[in-house]
């Protein structure tokens, strides 16, 4: 729900939090929003009176890890896709004759 063109309310664990943001980042906001929500919720499932700047920086370093093992996994494939396309490249440097002109 948004209160102007350039305000956003969104809710974590239950309470409004209003943040400026461009016209056209509001539905990645919100999905931001729900996703940081799901954490603090995982975290504060079955525990009581846990305080919220706890829950926000625990959230916090859970979100941040997870992003920073799919940026890892994201470099290791494009680590092998380099170099299985070196070796292809490698393969059909050596088979095919330089003299040749191919025909497509």
């Amino acid at each position: 729900m948004s209160t102007d063109n350039n305000t956003l309310t969104i809710q974590l664990l239950d309470k409004p939090w209003q943040i400026r943001c461009p016209e056209d980042k509001k539905p990645e906001l919100q999905k931001c929003a729900r996703f940081l929500d799901n954490k603090m919720r995982e975290i504060t499932h079955g525990t009581k009176g846990m305080i919220s700047e706890r829950v926000v920086v625990m959230a916090a370093i859970n979100v941040i890890y997870d992003m920073l093992q799919q940026l890892n996994q994201k470099d290791l494939y494009i680590d092998s896709l380099s170099s299985r396309v070196r070796e292809l490249q490698n393969k059909i440097g050596k088979n095919l004759p330089l003299n040749q002109e191919m025909e497509v």
